[in-house]
């Protein structure tokens, strides 16, 4: 009995050292994951931040039949957030996403503090001429105003917003201009250049352009600096024959779309580094159509002519095409 006793009592001590090293062996090896992820970090998504302009007490234009800027800005920007959230490897924030008024320095600030790759701010103005219309598509720029009609624009938009008075008087905020000639901004607004760029193209497909080029103003919500910002004007809702095609939801899915096709052309035109996209090569098979290479990557027609800045019609066999590699 003694001697059954030593050994039952061994056998436990065996037994807890043994579970106590499998304990030991468990930490470690959780340690060692923590240290491998400090290391190499998971890749993260692309994050895009949608801001339907206006809201709340704030109408933004108002059409002749009484169509209001911001309830069809957020309906475009609910749909476009839809085709984004269904993208592999995009996260998407939206600055509003029901009837409600969030200051602009509000809606700039979650971009920067969230780390946004694109920050798109969506609109449908007015302009005291009705006859004016088309897209347009706005970027921030170190040298100012593209116009006067930029000037006029950007102050009636930045004075909707009661705290940002002094902006609207003309006085300006010195920690803004220091910050709007570093090197960060620089970056920042290039990068948005760039994007701009692919809107315009992409939006050029579903309405006539106001400019076919890229327009600068001083507008609050681009000023983050070290996120890559453009307001897109949609249409002139003071326009009326524009303010029938905004009224109209199959015109916006369109818009909406179009806008998509264009985020994911200068994505993969441009992929964060540190994102879970990346860009390839595809050489242009025999008989292979650009429909068949677009169902294979996960993208759109259109969106892949943004991104290779291809015209209408298939390409030669063997044309280079820049794809993208989508992560999940």
């Amino acid at each position: 009995m003694r001697y059954s006793s030593c050994v039952c009592s061994s056998r436990r001590q065996f037994l807890q050292q043994l579970a106590l090293g499998g304990a030991l062996l468990g930490t470690w090896k959780m340690a060692e994951a923590s240290r491998a992820a400090l290391v190499l970090p998971r890749e993260r998504p692309i994050v895009v931040c949608l801001d339907p302009g206006h809201g709340g007490h704030d109408p933004g234009a108002v059409g002749l039949r009484g169509t209001r800027e911001k309830d069809v800005v957020l309906d475009v920007g609910l749909i476009l957030a839809q085709h984004l959230r269904r993208t592999p490897g995009v996260q998407v924030l939206m600055t509003r996403q029901s009837d409600q008024y969030v200051p602009l320095l509000s809606r700039m600030h979650l971009g920067t503090q969230r780390r946004a790759d694109l920050f798109i701010s969506i609109h449908a103005d007015a302009f005291p001429d009705p006859d004016v219309r088309g897209s347009t598509v706005w970027a921030l720029s170190a040298k100012g105003a593209s116009n006067a009609a930029a000037r006029w624009l950007a102050k009636s938009q930045n004075s909707a917003d009661p705290i940002l008075s002094k902006w609207s008087t003309g006085r300006q905020d010195p920690l803004l201009n220091e910050v709007l000639i570093n090197m960060t901004q620089t970056a920042a607004m290039n990068a948005a250049a760039a994007a701009a760029d692919v809107m315009i193209r992409g939006l050029a497909g579903v309405e006539g352009l106001h400019n076919a080029a890229v327009q600068h103003a001083n507008f609050v919500v681009l000023r983050a600096p070290d996120v890559p910002s453009m307001l897109v004007e949609t249409a002139f809702i003071s326009n009326p024959q524009e303010e029938q095609r905004l009224r109209d939801p199959e015109f916006r899915q369109t818009l909406a779309r179009s806008m998509h096709d264009a985020i994911v052309a200068h994505f993969v035109k441009a992929p964060p580094t540190d994102s879970c996209w990346s860009a390839a090569n595809h050489v242009l098979g025999h008989h292979e159509t650009l429909k068949e290479v677009a169902r294979r990557y996960g993208l759109s027609v259109q969106a892949l002519r943004l991104a290779n800045n291809l015209a209408q019609g298939e390409e030669p066999t063997g044309t280079h095409l820049r794809v993208p590699i989508m992560g999940a």
